[in-house]
């Protein structure tokens, strides 16, 4: 609070209500107004603003339980001209008056309360309570004989019960008990359910392990199968193709033995085509031969001009039958004009020409000088 001079200019703050009295009577007032003041006069400086005080006080409850509350009240002047009949130059008077009777109201009010109430329903139960019973009072309901601007010009606000705490350790300790065993309790299924899905998630990742493991065998085993089929298909491949060069092989050997067995049958064939003109020709010159010694006996008896027409009608078509299918033709001429050159020449042309083809021939006997 601030001095006030003796005499002189005296102005309010804004928060403050200026009341000058002069003669016992208010002769100037208002919020943040000024006056001059003469040594006479009484100057009250009110102030408006907001004001706490905090109260505590202890007590026992219904079941015999000492508490400590602890409290916080908001109040202001509303009425400055009946608060200043009643504080003095720092409030200090109605704030600890305001404390005490807060301090009495709680402790009867806590007194009919149980610890239970105390602590959960502290705004309904004491709080209010305690608005109820002060706030008449400070109206200037209190009393029967309250005049009618009765009142100390004060309103409380708000009153705020912050703390109500159990004197007796053991008490709080067993008021405690049941929530922090059920907090164990809580905290035991919490933990056997935490195990419980541990339990659950490591089977079913397990489960998605072994699940992941069987797909990699699986999809080994498809692959080691895929390549056993591959390395089978492979092999076959190769033992097809080993069989189609061997089949080839085969038939390659199987045309040449083929080819050796036409050659070798061509080669019987053209023995026993040479056998046969062999013996046609050794039958022939057997024929030959006597017919010749059959013509040398009787030449004497046949001119040369019969044995020439003998020789080309008789004789040289059968040597021509004879080798028929040998050679085409066999040209005869004579050399000194006789039969016997005649014949020998023709014989010797037909051998030359036989020859000349590859046809065996017989061995014909030398002539004999008769």
């Amino acid at each position: 609070m601030r001095e006030i001079p003796t005499w002189g200019r005296v102005t309010a703050e804004p928060h403050e209500f200026l009341i000058q009295i002069r003669d016992g009577k208010v002769k100037r007032s208002g919020q943040g107004a000024s006056c001059f003041k003469w040594p006479s006069d009484s100057i009250a400086l009110i102030p408006t603003s907001v004001m706490k005080l905090q109260f505590r006080a202890d007590q026992v409850t219904l079941e015999k339980a000492g508490v400590e509350v602890t409290g916080l009240a908001v109040y202001r002047i509303v009425e400055p001209l009946l608060a200043y009949r009643m504080l003095d130059r720092d409030r200090g008077a109605l704030t600890d008056i305001l404390r005490e009777m807060f301090v009495g109201a709680t402790r009867r009010i806590v007194a009919g309360l149980t610890l239970e109430e105390c602590m959960t329903h502290r705004k309904e139960r004491v709080g209010a309570a305690l608005m109820d019973e002060i706030a008449p009072v400070l109206a200037g309901e209190g009393s029967t004989a309250d005049a009618t601007q009765a009142g100390w010009g004060v309103v409380i606000d708000t009153i705020e019960i912050q703390d109500v705490k159990v004197l007796s350790q053991e008490v709080f300790t067993r008021l405690q008990a049941p929530y922090r065993e059920k907090l164990a309790l809580d905290a035991l299924l919490a933990r056997e359910q935490v195990a419980v899905e541990e339990g659950r998630l490591s089977l079913e990742r397990k489960r998605a392990e072994e699940a992941a493991k069987r797909a990699l065998l699986v999809e080994a085993e498809e692959r080691i199968a895929a390549e056993r089929r591959r390395e089978m298909e492979a092999q076959e491949h190769k033992e097809a193709l080993a069989r189609r060069a061997q089949e080839s092989d085969i038939v390659r050997v199987r045309r040449s033995h083929e080819a050796e067995l036409q050659r070798a049958r061509e080669r019987a064939e053209a023995e026993q085509q040479n056998a046969r003109m062999e013996l046609e020709m050794r039958r022939a010159a057997a024929e030959l031969e006597a017919e010749i010694e059959a013509r040398k006996r009787n030449v004497g008896e046949l001119s040369e001009a019969r044995l020439q027409e003998i020789m080309l009608t008789e004789t040289m078509p059968s040597i021509a039958n004879a080798f028929r299918g040998s050679f085409d033709k066999v040209n005869v001429t004579m050399t000194d004009g006789s039969l016997f050159s005649f014949l020998s020449a023709g014989l010797d042309q037909v051998m030359n020409a036989a020859r000349t083809r590859g046809v065996p021939l017989p061995e014909v006997p030398a002539k004999q000088e008769r």
